[in-house]
């Protein structure tokens, strides 16, 4: 699961997005996490020679570069996991990454 988050200064730049991933089912669980820097490097148009037609500069598409700042484990708190409604209406993954930012001490942009 990802999250963009606001951004926060994490050695050796800036992390702008949050990666968890479930580990122990708990109760409470736990996850691992990423802080990352995400950057989305736009498409760069094919460019020609004007006076031979030949291709100078190749196209390429958008691609997006991801550096891992930080990572770790880290645990849902026993209120959290209490607090964690159930059923077919729950937004499980928002809640996760609600309760994972919130203790990371991040907030989610």
């Amino acid at each position: 699961m990802n999250t963009d988050i606001t951004p926060v200064q994490v050695y050796p730049g800036t992390a702008n997005s949050l990666y968890i991933r479930a580990g122990n089912l708990g109760p409470p669980p736990s996850y691992y996490y990423q802080l990352q820097s995400v950057t989305v490097v736009p498409p760069v148009p094919e460019q020609r020679d004007p006076v031979s037609n030949e291709i100078i500069v190749p196209a390429s598409p958008e691609t997006t570069e991801v550096l891992v700042l930080k990572d770790g484990n880290i645990d849902m708190t026993e209120a959290q996991w209490d607090d964690w409604a159930a059923g077919p209406t729950s937004e499980d993954e928002d809640y996760q990454l609600d309760c994972i930012s919130a203790n990371l001490g991040l907030t989610r942009a």
